[in-house]
């Protein structure tokens, strides 16, 4: 029996000498600087309450485009969310994140292998093997079914498979974040061709107007009610405009170009498209900002799943100041000849743990430790860095949207005394009470006064898909596997 222990007994002895001789590889007092922020933690930085209901209501739905009764806008938001190529690219680095778990996830597993080869050879009739050996011509055949496993002792293998599944899990809702940002992208993109539209129909209608004030201005010169300088300043006007109408279709003609390669289609894909602002917003106006309304984000989940991801590897590092441990077995036949190859004393078989032990790296694991300790800082700085800037975007959103909601308010008000003296100029030089340079004033006045409530319509529309963004775009956690 002493035979047959003393090879344990070796194996035992080598495995606690391994194990005292690891402090020559010691981490010492290597550690991240940063920690994981808790709710609770963010919740101070934020000076907002930790959790709160956040209703239906309040968060935009997925496909929150929809409420604006769209046809045009919800097509273009479904080509791009099917062909940009942006997307696609997306979720090719996911798949490429999910191979590498597969990859990390199956070295835990044991691995088993199998092994034939044949070889025919003549030994040398003048060498070391005597007859009837000497000039022999055999054919060693081999058969074999080998088994290896490492033992995880350390969690080693463990934690950097959690690390590539939490890097994949990043992956899987930066997907979700790159479909939600080209929405909203497109989203500005239509309603910034809305405006210009709208821009070149205003100015279209004033050239309409201004021409038939010069024709009026005309009539009154040749009857000798008006001089040649109302004449002129009356002609003024009509170039003027049309430089406002060119500038109008050439923006038209960039937003569409715009509108068209962010849905991931050749450039004059959109150029017969015809968009519209909304009559209102949609997305109701948040009245606090509770900290799960800002985790409702996809970049937010994504930083932290990364931050995560970095602790492991923080533990996938630190394991490999431990020993390795793996296990072999090897069993099969082995014959010089392949009548014998299948005899039953032609087996081989053998077994054995493999047990390894970094003394001297050379300084390699501790620089990879201090690596991983480096990425987890970074990582959980990105992480802070983006849940203040979530806070950020919805505070200036919802800013944005309470002082447009005012300023359009009164706007309308402007707008409508505006047009109501521009037409009464109008009707009295018309009537020869008053004069053209009056009429001209108040039709430039109307014009800036519709061009402002312009401006401030295609902003609301902009800041209704600014806020809906800011709140999640419509994410949710369960949409990532």
């Amino acid at each position: 029996m002493r035979p047959r222990r003393a090879p344990l007994l070796a194996l035992g002895l080598s495995l606690i000498t391994l194990l005292a001789l690891g402090g020559c590889a010691s981490t010492g007092a290597m550690h991240a600087q940063e920690s994981l922020p808790t709710e609770g933690d963010l919740a101070a930085l934020l000076k907002t309450p930790a959790s709160a209901s956040a209703t239906a209501a309040a968060l935009p739905a997925q496909d929150w485009w929809s409420a604006y009764h769209d046809a045009n806008l919800t097509h273009w938001i479904a080509l791009g969310l099917a062909s940009s190529p942006t997307v696609r690219e997306a979720r090719a680095r996911l798949e490429q994140a999910q191979a590498i778990f597969a990859i990390t996830r199956a070295a835990e597993l044991p691995s088993l292998g199998a092994s034939a080869d044949s070889t025919a050879q003549r030994v040398s009739g003048t060498g070391i093997y005597p007859p009837p050996l000497a000039g022999m011509v055999h054919t060693v055949n081999d058969v074999d079914l080998s088994a290896t496993f490492e033992l995880d002792l350390f969690g080693r293998l463990a934690a950097r498979t959690e690390q590539a599944r939490l890097d994949a899990r990043a992956s899987a809702v930066n997907v979700e974040s790159v479909r939600i940002g080209l929405a909203g992208a497109i989203g500005h993109a239509y309603f910034d061709l809305a405006r210009a539209q709208q821009q070149l129909r205003i100015a279209q209608e004033l050239e309409a107007s201004r021409t038939k004030t010069l024709e009026l201005v005309r009539d009154r010169v040749r009857a000798g009610l008006d001089t040649r300088v109302e004449r002129e300043l009356a002609q003024v006007t009509v170039p003027e405009i049309r430089v406002d109408i060119e500038r109008a279709q050439e923006q038209i003609a960039l937003a569409r170009h715009a509108l068209a390669v962010l849905a991931g289609q050749e450039p004059h894909a959109a150029d017969s498209l015809v968009a519209s602002l909304p009559d209102d917003k949609y997305l109701a106006q948040p009245t606090q900002m509770p900290l799960d309304w800002v985790a409702r984000r996809a970049d937010v989940t994504a930083a932290r799943q990364r931050a995560l991801a970095a602790a492991s590897g923080i533990r996938a590092a630190r394991a490999d100041f431990y020993p390795n441990i793996n296990l072999g077995a090897v069993v099969g036949l082995n014959s010089l000849t392949t009548q014998t190859l299948f005899e039953y004393n032609s087996r081989v078989w053998q077994i054995g743990p493999a047990i390894h032990l970094p003394i001297f790296s050379g300084g390699s694991l501790r620089a990879q430790l201090g690596s991983a300790n480096a990425a987890s800082d970074a990582a959980i700085d990105a992480y802070e860095a983006t849940v203040l800037k979530a806070a950020g975007e919805v505070a200036d959103a919802v800013s944005s949207v309470t002082a447009l909601d005012r300023q359009r308010e009164q706007q309308r008000e402007a707008t409508a005394h505006a047009q109501a003296a521009a037409d009464l100029a109008q009707i009295r030089y018309q009537a020869g009470l008053g004069n053209y340079l009056t009429v001209l004033t108040a039709q430039t006045s109307v014009l800036a006064q519709r061009r402002t409530q312009l401006e401030l319509d295609a902003r609301a529309a902009a800041m209704d898909v600014t806020l809906a963004l800011a709140l999640g775009g419509g994410f949710r956690g369960e949409m990532v596997p």
